[in-house]
């Protein structure tokens, strides 16, 4: 068998200016790097995409350098960062610059910080909301954004908020009786009311920069997971909205950890890991349960008051969120399990094969025992993706309900161990190369029977861009 040897790529695209092979206006050598070691991080809630790169601190590179930084044009224009390999899927972050370190000496080091776009649209402001239901019907959580983005001045932003599909159906049934906040930002207002419902704000600027709500996993049992490798077809990317799953095995793990610990007070004798403590309804004078819940922020004062530097979150604690319910059935039972899901944490460590380039928070990762006896479910909470020293990793923080064995959504994990077992990855027919296979060339738009035959059209490591 012949081919080329297949890497994953990075590009970095400055405006229109390709900085990981110069084609630009000032004087440096065509076709060569301007920027290397390129990093970009994603994190499920709270925190917005923030990436860094380090850039050619040669005479040449910093003169182009000085270029960009001091053209008012070029300054506020967008930089895209594009991982991908030819042929295959790929992943495209947008970005501005919002500053660098530079380190002097014998080791000079210029490294460029760059943040969403969200960071200044939904945090720069603070406003007072006053929103209240005069109709003694309730106003949907889906109004209540729709109010805080009409009071912020975002409308022209189309698709600035988005949801899941369970998620938009479960804020159009709940009910909110009063939004009251004093000085508070665009992107503490949207978390607020995401938790209020029991979802989850998701930042992130896959193509284009939106938060993206979601509800818990192990809640929604009923929302098929698309398979990463099977669902995303050569030369597009993921959808930011939607869950894909990816299979964990041989060829595509280099170091993998597992932690598990219970949350306090659970050492003592009262607390077990069964009986944690749960959100409930609190219960009025008579005893019975009212359907009042408060909402997560008014219960966590001390976490609210800190200050954050996230696109997403409060501003210096001077958010006083006052949210109050008028019919919000399924809060309780969310909220407790986004609280469970974080039970036990994954790390993964790994080279991007073309399997994994588009794994995004809030996708499922899939770790299947070998015997396919069972298989298991992980939440993805952060990504990062790390260019270095010529290759591409990616590094992953996932987490999931205490226990082994037994997926948390047994529908879509189902789905999957029969996909494992019908291609041979786990079971009696299970080998070694059928997970190179699927690390490898399925996702490049091929089959194995054409990766492995010279005569075909297309070979396996064949390089076709887009």
């Amino acid at each position: 068998m012949t081919g080329n040897l297949i890497q994953a790529r990075v590009r970095v695209l400055w405006g229109g200016t390709n900085l990981t092979s110069w084609d630009g206006k000032v004087d440096f050598p065509t076709g060569e790097p301007v920027v290397y070691d390129v990093e970009v991080n994603l994190s499920a809630e709270t925190e917005g995409p923030t990436a860094t790169m380090k850039w050619n601190p040669t005479g040449p590179g910093m003169a182009v350098y000085e270029y960009f930084i001091s053209d008012k044009g070029s300054l506020g224009t967008q930089i895209t960062i594009e991982y991908f390999y030819p042929g295959g899927k790929k992943i495209v972050f947008v970005f501005i610059w919002t500053g660098q370190t530079i380190s002097y000496g014998n080791d000079m080091t210029v490294i460029v910080k760059m943040k969403s776009e969200l960071a200044g649209l939904i945090n720069g402001n603070l406003r007072n909301i006053a929103h209240a239901d005069t109709t003694n019907t309730g106003i949907s959580a889906i109004s209540a954004i729709d109010y805080v983005t009409k009071q912020f001045a975002l409308e022209e932003f189309k698709d600035l908020i988005r949801y899941s599909s369970v998620a938009k159906k479960d804020m159009e049934k709940a009910k909110l009786a009063t939004n009251y906040a004093n000085d508070t930002t665009y992107g503490a207002q949207i978390s607020n009311i995401a938790q209020q419902t029991g979802n989850m704000a998701f930042a992130n600027n896959i193509g284009k920069a939106n938060i993206v709500l979601f509800a818990p996993f192990s809640w929604d049992k009923k929302t098929p997971v698309k398979n990463g490798v099977t669902d995303i077809k050569p030369g597009n990317m993921p959808d930011p909205a939607i869950r894909y799953g990816y299979l964990l095995g041989p060829s595509l793990i280099n170091t993998i950890t597992r932690t598990s610990e219970w949350k306090p007070p659970q050492q003592t004798n009262q607390y077990t890991p069964s009986t944690q403590v749960k959100a409930k309804p609190p219960e009025n004078k008579t005893g019975e349960a009212t359907k009042q819940v408060p909402s997560k922020p008014q219960t966590n004062v001390t976490k609210t008051q800190k200050p954050t530097k996230a696109p997403i979150g409060t501003s210096n604690g001077r958010s006083t969120p006052g949210i109050g319910n008028k019919d919000n059935p399924d809060q309780v039972e969310k909220q407790n399990a986004l609280n469970l899901e974080k039970d036990s944490t994954l790390s993964v460590s790994t080279y991007l094969v073309p399997a994994l380039v588009g794994v995004k928070p809030h996708d499922i990762l899939y770790i299947p025992s070998l015997k396919g006896d069972f298989i298991e479910d992980w939440i993805i909470q952060s990504v990062d993706y790390n260019q270095n020293d010529g290759k591409v990793e990616v590094s992953i923080q996932a987490s999931r309900v205490y226990g082994q064995g037994s997926p948390m959504n047994p529908l879509a994990a189902d789905k999957f161990k029969d996909y494992a077992t019908s291609n041979g990855l786990i079971g009696k027919n299970a080998t070694l190369s059928k997970w190179e296979e699927y690390a490898w060339i399925w996702p490049l738009g091929q089959s194995p029977s054409a990766a492995s035959n010279p005569q075909s059209s297309r070979g396996y490591g064949d390089v076709v861009d887009y």
